[in-house]
C-alpha cells in the first residue's frame, strides 16, 4: 500500500453539509467524503491507497450536532468491510437500520461500540445527532491478502455485528484518537500496521477464519534487524510500509511482522516512534537547534505532536530534558 492523503473540512464545508442532503456518487467508495454524503456531515479523511490505485484502508471520522432523525441516502454497494466506533456512547434509538432485510440498532450504550458491515450488503438507515463515529475501510482485496499470508484457505464470510464491545478495535482507535482529534496525518507505516492488525482481527474473530498458524522462530536475523533499523532510521517520517521492510528481509509481510516482534518486543511502529525520540534527545542534548526544528527532523508532523510524544514516552517535556542533559557542546 502507498500514498497518504489527509482531507479535512472547513467550518464553512460543514454549515453547508448540515443543509443539504448529499449524495454519494455511483461506485463511489465508502470512506472520507464519500462516507460524508451518506451521513451529511464533515470529514476527517487518512486513507492508503494501492498499488493498483485502488483504495485498500481508509480512516474516516465523522461527527455532526444535534439534529433530527433523518433517513440517510443508501450508499453503493462495494466488496469490502466498514468498521464504524462510535467515539461517544450511542444513544439507543440514535441509529437504526434494515440490514440485509432485518431490522437493527443501538440497543446498548457503551464506550467504543464497534459495528461490522459488508457493503456488499444492501443496508437502509437512519440516524440523529449529536454522533462521533470512527469509521475503517477495509477492502476485499486487503483482506484476501491478508489470509492468505496466513494460510487462510479463501475469504471467509463477514458475521455483521451492530454496537458491540470489541476490545481489539477499541484500543486500535484509542492508541489513533490523539492525532485524528488534532487533524494530524497518520504516516503511511502506522496505516499499514492499523490495517494488518485489524484485517486480520476481522477475519478471525468476525468471519469465522481458523486459528492463524504461527509457525516457531527466533525473529530476525541479525543482518535483517540491521536492515530494517537502517530502514527505519532513513524514514522517521513514516514514509515506508510494513511491506516495504518484509521485501527488504525478504520475508512475507506477516511473517515480517511477527519475526520483529519477537526480536525487538514491540511492533514495527512503536519502534519508529521511538527511534524518533532517540534521534530527537541526541539533537536536544548536542545542538542549539530550536524545539520545532527538531520535531520535523525526527520525523514528527509538528512541534506539538512531538511535544506530546516525547512527554508521554520520557514524562517530561523537551525543554525540560534539554536543559538537564545538554553536555555543553550544543552547536547550531
Amino acid at each position: 500500500m502507498n500514498g497518504l492523503v489527509v482531507l479535512p473540512q472547513s467550518e464553512e464545508e460543514e454549515v453547508r453539509d448540515k443543509r443539504a442532503v448529499r449524495h454519494p456518487k455511483s461506485g463511489a467508495r465508502m470512506f472520507g467524503s464519500s462516507l460524508a454524503d451518506v451521513f451529511s456531515t464533515p470529514a476527517y479523511d487518512c486513507r492508503v491507497v494501492g498499488s493498483d490505485q485502488k483504495p485498500e484502508f481508509a480512516v474516516t471520522r465523522l461527527r455532526s450536532g444535534p439534529r433530527k432523525m433523518e433517513k440517510a441516502p443508501t450508499y453503493p454497494p462495494d466488496q469490502a468491510i466498514l468498521i464504524c466506533v462510535s467515539l461517544t456512547p450511542a444513544a439507543i434509538g440514535q441509529w437504526r437500520a434494515v440490514y440485509n432485510g432485518r431490522s437493527v440498532g443501538v440497543t446498548r450504550a457503551i464506550p467504543f461500540a464497534t459495528t461490522f458491515i459488508n457493503l456488499s450488503c444492501r443496508m437502509e438507515m437512519w440516524v440523529r445527532g449529536p454522533f462521533d463515529y470512527l469509521h475503517y475501510y477495509l477492502s476485499r482485496e486487503l483482506l484476501e491478502r491478508i489470509a492468505l499470508d496466513n494460510a487462510v484457505p479463501s475469504l471467509p464470510q463477514l458475521r455483521e455485528a451492530f454496537f458491540v464491545e470489541d476490545l481489539v478495535v477499541a484500543q486500535m482507535t484509542k492508541n489513533i484518537l490523539s492525532p485524528v482529534k488534532h487533524g494530524e496525518p497518520l504516516d503511511r507505516l502506522a496505516l499499514d500496521q492499523i490495517a494488518t492488525v485489524l484485517g486480520a482481527h476481522t477475519l478471525q474473530a468476525h468471519c469465522g477464519a481458523p486459528k492463524f498458524a504461527v509457525p516457531p522462530g527466533r525473529g530476525l536475523e541479525p543482518w535483517q534487524k540491521l536492515r530494517t533499523e537502517e530502514m527505519l532510521c532513513a524514514h522517521l517520517e513514516g514514509n515506508i510500509t510494513i511491506k516495504e521492510l518484509a521485501i527488504a528481509c525478504s520475508l512475507s509481510g506477516s511473517h515480517f511482522g511477527r519475526c520483529f516482534r519477537r526480536s525487538f518486543g514491540t511492533s514495527v511502529h512503536q519502534r519508529l516512534i521511538q527511534l524518533r525520540i532517540d534521534h530527537a534527545k541526541e539533537l536536544l542534548s548536542r545542538t542549539k537547534k530550536p524545539l520545532v526544528e527538531i520535531a520535523l527532523l525526527s520525523g514528527f508532523y509538528d512541534q506539538a505532536a512531538f511535544s506530546r510524544t516525547f512527554c508521554r514516552i520520557e514524562h517530561t517535556t523537551p525543554s525540560r530534558w534539554r536543559r538537564l542533559n545538554s553536555d555543553g557542546t550544543a552547536v547550531g
